[in-house]
This record gives C-alpha cells, sequence and structure tokens, in this order.
C-alpha cells in the first residue's frame, strides 16, 4: 500500500477511536468509503456505531459514533440529497458531478455517492459542498436545475454488464483473468502488487478462493462482483458470472 495511504489510515482509525474513548455524543466522520469503512470495523474494539450515506445499500457514507442506546435515525445525518434534473438528449456522468465540484475547491471527503439516472442526477454532499452544489448552473456542458428538497428516487439501479466465463479453479486470479481479459501473469503481478481490493480490503494473494456475493476492484480498470458459481462441468471446470459495475 502507499504509504501516504497508509498514513491516512493511521490518522482516521485513531480520530475515530479517539471519540469513541471520549464517548463523543453524535459524532460524525467526513465520508468515508467501503474500504475505509471495513478497516475501521476491524480496528474499533468498542463503542456503538452506524454508517449511513444518505439511503439502503450507500457505497460512501458517514460513520457516526453514538451511545448504544441512542443510534441516529436516517434523517439526523448531516447530509443532504441534491437532485440536478436536465434536459432529453444530454447526458451527465458521475465523473462530470465530482469534476464540477471539486473545481470549486470541494474537498472529495465532503461528497458521498452520486447516482446517475435519465435526465437526473442525486448527489449526497455535506458542510460546504452542499452550497456549492446548490450554486451550480451547469455540469460539463449541460445546464442543470438543482433542488435540495427532493427525496432519493427509488428507481436507481447501478448498471452492470455480466461477464461468463468458465475457470477451473474460483481462485482470484483466474476470475481476475477472466474479469480483466488479460493474461494469468499479469494478472498474477497486479494482484502482488497490492492494487487488487477484494471485499474493500487489498488482497496480494492470487489463490484466494472467491465464492458468489465476493466484491472486487482493481486500481485503474474498474469494481466487479461474483455474480453465481455454478456446479462444474463434465470437463470439471467451474461456470462463473461476473458483474462489471458501470
Amino acid at each position: 500500500m502507499d504509504p501516504r495511504q497508509q498514513d491516512a489510515d493511521r490518522i482516521l482509525i485513531a480520530h475515530v477511536q479517539d471519540l469513541v474513548r471520549r464517548g463523543a455524543w453524535r459524532s460524525f466522520t467526513a465520508f468515508l468509503d467501503m474500504r475505509q469503512y471495513t478497516m475501521l470495523q476491524r480496528e474499533l474494539q468498542a463503542g456503538t456505531y452506524r454508517f449511513f450515506g444518505g439511503y439502503e445499500g450507500a457505497q460512501r457514507g458517514l460513520l457516526c459514533i453514538h451511545p448504544m442506546d441512542a443510534e441516529p435515525a436516517d434523517d439526523e445525518f448531516p447530509i443532504t440529497c441534491l437532485t440536478y434534473t436536465f434536459p432529453p438528449g444530454f447526458e451527465v456522468t458521475h465523473r462530470d458531478v465530482l469534476g464540477s465540484l471539486m473545481a470549486q475547491q470541494v474537498q472529495r471527503d465532503t461528497i458521498g455517492d452520486i447516482l446517475v439516472a435519465k435526465g437526473r442526477v442525486q448527489c449526497f454532499v455535506t458542510g460546504a459542498a452542499a452550497a456549492v452544489g446548490m450554486s451550480l448552473t451547469r455540469i460539463g456542458r449541460v445546464g442543470v436545475k438543482v433542488t435540495d428538497a427532493l427525496p432519493v428516487a427509488d428507481d436507481y439501479r447501478q448498471e452492470t454488464r455480466e461477464l461468463a466465463a468458465t475457470v477451473s479453479s474460483p481462485r482470484l486470479d483466474a476470475i481476475l483473468r477472466n474479469a480483466l481479459r488479460r493474461g494469468r501473469g499479469e494478472c498474477v503481478d497486479l494482484i502482488r502488487s497490492g492494487i487488487v481490493m477484494l471485499n474493500y480490503q487489498e488482497c496480494t494473494d492470487p489463490a484466494k478462493l472467491l465464492k458468489p456475493g465476493d466484491v472486487f476492484s482493481v486500481r485503474g480498470f474498474g469494481k466487479f462482483s461474483v455474480k453465481s458459481i455454478g456446479e462444474p462441468t463434465r470437463k470439471d471446470r467451474l461456470p462463473v458470472i461476473i458483474e462489471k459495475y458501470l
């Protein structure tokens, strides 16, 4: 792992552990990604906490340290949902929204998930990002209208593409080879270089066995999940369905 990332992780762990030790009342972190949240789950030995990002299943969220008998409700998290709408025929991407906000000197950890749908984007933010986000009239080259008064849409679905393959074993290197359409040797090198995350934790073991539901990502290549692993074929190979997140 990058030494700078290790230092940032140590600082984050120390900060959250200090909140737990002090019994901080309803203390919220900045937005964390699933890697950071998974890391904190391993490190926190005491205290009660809740991770929430504005809607069920969010991949980025705030961690709230709270008393055992006073878990915060959804609307107590200091998260604003900004809804941008734009005319039919135009397209706004996740990268467009993130770039427009960060171009205004908004910090990445004040921006949560960005949900893209036809004619609409919903972005979850905190603090100064909410004021900046409300002032945007264009995202990229597209004119937009914005409001913070709409609820989270229930028709959003993560777009994925299915990749079908057969493997001799559900090892990480074998499944990664089919997900990336790269040679086995190259995939082993990627794994050992430390840029592959399995269930939001760094994994450097090419022989690690995967199971349905496992999520893996490769820096620079994207995010994937194992949708299913079937029964062995007559040639003793396993049919696998991999989902690539778009």
